[in-house]
């Protein structure tokens, strides 16, 4: 059964998940492609969109989790920033970011900032 809010929320996690742009719902195909799989699928715009992940996202819990998951790995964790201006926005961004190898073998990237 379709269920629209079902639908945004997986639109959301997927988009995070992949770090996938916000502007990927405005493209045509994108539409085209939702419209193929489920026509009753009304697809979100990127301000509603952005609001419904910032709405379901938890600093806190996800910055605990990120604590707790550092404190347990047992390789070393690398520290790596990155800035770039918005020229769109005249605004300046910086992220830091930890890269470490899990207890499988896989490299792991967290955003901390």
């Amino acid at each position: 059964m379709f269920n629209q809010q079902t639908t945004r929320d997986a639109l959301c996690k997927m988009i995070i998940l992949h770090e996938y742009p916000m502007s990927m719902v405005d493209h045509i195909s994108f539409k085209e492609f939702c419209d193929a799989v489920q026509p009753l699928f009304k697809v979100i715009s990127r301000n509603t969109l952005k609001k419904d992940i910032i709405k379901d996202y938890n600093a806190e819990k996800e910055k605990e989790k990120m604590k707790l998951m550092l404190s347990r790995i047992q390789s070393r964790v690398a520290i790596t920033t990155d800035m770039w201006t918005a020229t769109n926005q005249n605004r300046c961004y910086m992220t830091i970011t930890a890269h470490f190898i899990d207890d499988l073998w896989r490299l792991q990237s967290q955003l901390v900032r």
